[in-house]
């Protein structure tokens, strides 16, 4: 695959090689929605052109309904690697954990073989997770070996594992709010927990450069976090380019071998596919 660079992914001062390359590293985006919304806006074709254009060589999807995730699998199914979303027909973020018919369809759907895991989803608070429904979608992925990708807190994700302690987790946001401090103990205690950082560049790169507690604590857990954009509202994607650039800029900061990760390698190891740039 080609890649296309935009001027905006080198928006800050790079003084050094490392830091070029840095800046120009292939990335795989591990947060990407294609829901109903977007669909009349963006076609399959002008996603795909949103990330090559960003430099994303790859995306892990999921979509309200599921539909938007298969569409952008068919037209590629090499750039765009599905996760199944227990949201659809009315069934939603704030009601999907006690819905009972989300178990047959999610089984129904996973026949397919094709998703990495189940989620995005959200988990408002621990009792929410340790409803019946949302206990044997955890179990159900814990037996497939599929990863559990959530939006939820620290509270929720030692709940999660309190229940099914072999599970994957994918933590989205790395907690939304929560601080390294939080972060890294949760990550050195589960050692099947993986993080993304979309909605976090602001907070460990802003305009005075990378904040030392997040450079530690990337360099700590290399191995687990990866970058992502989360195009929730058709309107990211109007900004796509810009929502990546901001990721290039902290890794632009750390180590190549640590930037590398995070960009890309990580996800690889993960979700499979060929590498990235190479």
């Amino acid at each position: 695959m080609k890649w296309h660079w935009l001027p905006m992914a080198v928006s800050i001062a790079l003084v050094s090689p490392d830091a070029r390359a840095q800046a120009q590293l292939p990335i795989y985006d591990v947060h990407v929605h294609y829901s109903r919304d977007a669909w009349g806006t963006y076609d399959t074709a002008a996603i795909a052109k949103k990330l090559r254009d960003a430099g994303v060589g790859r995306a892990l999807v999921s979509s309200s309904p599921d539909d938007g995730t298969l569409k952008l699998r068919a037209a590629d199914p090499t750039m765009f690697v599905p996760m199944l979303r227990p949201y659809y027909e009315g069934v939603n973020n704030s009601t999907w954990h006690r819905e009972n018919q989300v178990v047959a369809y999610m089984d129904e759907r996973l026949k397919s073989g094709v998703y990495k895991g189940v989620g995005e989803f959200h988990l408002w608070s621990v009792a929410d997770a340790q409803t019946p429904v949302v206990r044997r979608v955890i179990a159900r992925a814990r037996e497939r070996g599929l990863y559990v990708y959530v939006h939820t807190d620290a509270k929720v994700v030692e709940a999660i594992f309190a229940m099914e302690p072999e599970v994957k987790v994918l933590w989205g946001h790395a907690g939304m709010s929560e601080p390294p401090s939080v972060i890294g103990p949760l990550l050195d205690k589960h050692k099947n927990l993986w993080t993304e950082l979309s909605f976090r560049a602001g907070a460990i790169a802003g305009g005075a450069g990378i904040d030392p507690e997040w450079r530690d604590l990337l360099i700590r857990h290399a191995d687990r976090f990866m970058v992502g954009s989360d195009t929730y509202v058709t309107s990211r994607w109007s900004s796509y380019g810009d929502l990546i650039a901001e990721h290039r800029r902290y890794l632009a900061a750390l180590p190549p071998a640590v930037a590398k990760k995070i960009a890309w390698e990580n996800a690889v190891r993960l979700f499979g596919g060929p590498p990235l740039g190479e």
